[in-house]
């Protein structure tokens, strides 16, 4: 008798478990308790994205033959400062620069003195550059170095720089006294591969035409 009730009672819960089941699936989901629709995930990419669309060239991943040859560095003191200002050296026609970080004062001195000899040097910058105390963006737009600050993105974090179109300076190393002196960073030195230069031209000019120039603010 007892097993008899144990069995009416087990078959009674798993009906009612069913019933609750096709009940919730044709409830209506709650609203948020804020009262806002949730988001559209389409319109939240749209507003992440780049006020000026990438170029379609870049807008996927490039297979660039090996060619020319690559100096690398580490750091903390390995070097990376040391190689980018000889690199920066090197330059007859242009540099074009991509940065985050950008308060080393060596580097920095060794882009005013390729401006100096006839060097066109220009460079995009990260929105931290304009409401940080000093930085090389004062310096190098107080020089005469035209300066852009690229405000599209949570953070314009490339570490980049285009020597005369064919030698590409990259890596982790941001253009600071602590990338040098007390992270650990790398720093590449790719020369002799145009290829290559030619994706990072594209990447750089589509900045640098939807950003404005550096305005100090407080």
């Amino acid at each position: 008798m007892r097993k008899k009730i144990w069995l009416q009672a087990a078959i009674l819960l798993v009906l009612s478990a069913l019933l609750a089941s096709v009940w919730g699936c044709g409830t209506p989901a709650a609203p948020p308790k804020s009262g806002k629709a949730p988001a559209d995930p389409a319109a939240m990419s749209q507003a992440r994205a780049a006020k000026t669309p990438m170029p379609a060239a870049i807008r996927q991943p490039n297979k660039v033959q090996a060619t020319g040859t690559i100096e690398v560095a580490f750091s903390p003191n390995g070097g990376g400062a040391a190689l980018i200002i000889r690199t920066i050296g090197e330059a007859k026609k242009s540099i074009k620069v991509q940065a985050y970080s950008f308060t080393n004062a060596d580097i920095a001195k060794a882009l005013l003195d390729a401006h100096k000899r006839g060097v066109n040097v220009r460079a995009v910058l990260d929105k931290s550059q304009e409401t940080e105390k000093y930085t090389s963006a004062t310096f190098l737009a107080n020089a005469g170095v035209p300066v852009r600050i690229d405000d599209d993105f949570a953070i314009a974090h490339n570490k980049i720089m285009i020597i005369d179109e064919e030698t590409v300076i990259t890596g982790s190393f941001n253009f600071t006294k602590a990338a040098e002196e007390k992270n650990a960073e790398n720093v590449l030195v790719i020369r002799g591969n145009k290829e290559l230069a030619k994706l990072y031209l594209q990447n750089w000019q589509w900045r640098w035409d939807a950003t404005e120039a550096y305005k100090r603010k407080e």
